[in-house]
């Protein structure tokens, strides 16, 4: 009888901690669907690991580099990478935490690239911080009628030396693991050119 009870016990305790912990990535999930999220900038682009943000076109590319650049669109693919730095601010009370999120990257309203990525992202009470999302596309598989030229501008262009990266948006659908469960946001939340945009994807 002494065994049962200390068992039902251990049991108990197990369904408390759980509810405990559910309810507090629950709040969690909450409070970051609650923050101010901000477009901050475009950083580290590279165009077939070159980096671009000195380049504005295939004149400022050196011998070795322009040859690079060459090869990679005779091969049919031409690697695009960078990196959208997102601010989130928590105005709440409580803690802001997230696992991951689905995304979209769209960049001159063109859908580059969608998917879904494991990152975990905590924010203070009252906390501010820069959530970097980096990205790896093939500019030759989106744009197949561009010439080398062209692709080498599109992608020197993003770099916030270069222009206004309000060129970049990114969507995303935050998520958090519950219980073995995933609880997604009901719609994206679409961040762009220093603004919130409402989004219909």
């Amino acid at each position: 009888m002494v065994k049962r009870v200390k068992i039902l016990t251990v049991v108990a305790l197990a369904v408390i901690v759980g509810v405990i912990a559910a309810c507090s990535a629950l709040s969690g999930l909450q409070s970051f669907a609650k923050c101010n999220f901000d477009f901050n900038s475009v950083t580290d682009v590279a165009l077939c690991g070159i980096n671009v943000n000195s380049k504005k076109s295939v004149k400022d590319f050196g011998v070795t580099d322009a040859l690079k650049l060459a090869n990679a669109f005779t091969s049919k693919s031409f690697p695009l990478t960078l990196n959208v730095n997102v601010d989130v601010k928590n105005p709440n009370t409580a803690t802001a935490r997230l696992d991951g999120f689905d995304y979209i990257l769209w960049i001159d309203d063109v859908k580059m690239t969608a998917g879904s990525m494991s990152k975990q992202v905590s924010v203070g009470s009252n906390e501010k911080v820069t959530m970097p999302v980096g990205f790896s596309v093939d500019l030759f598989e989106i744009l197949k009628s561009q010439s080398r030229d062209k692709l080498v501008s599109f992608g020197c262009g993003l770099a916030t030396n270069n222009a206004d990266a309000s060129r970049v948006k990114l969507s995303i659908k935050p998520y958090f693991t519950i219980g073995g469960q995933v609880m997604r946001f009901p719609s994206y939340i679409t961040i762009g050119g220093n603004k919130l945009m409402p989004s219909t994807n």
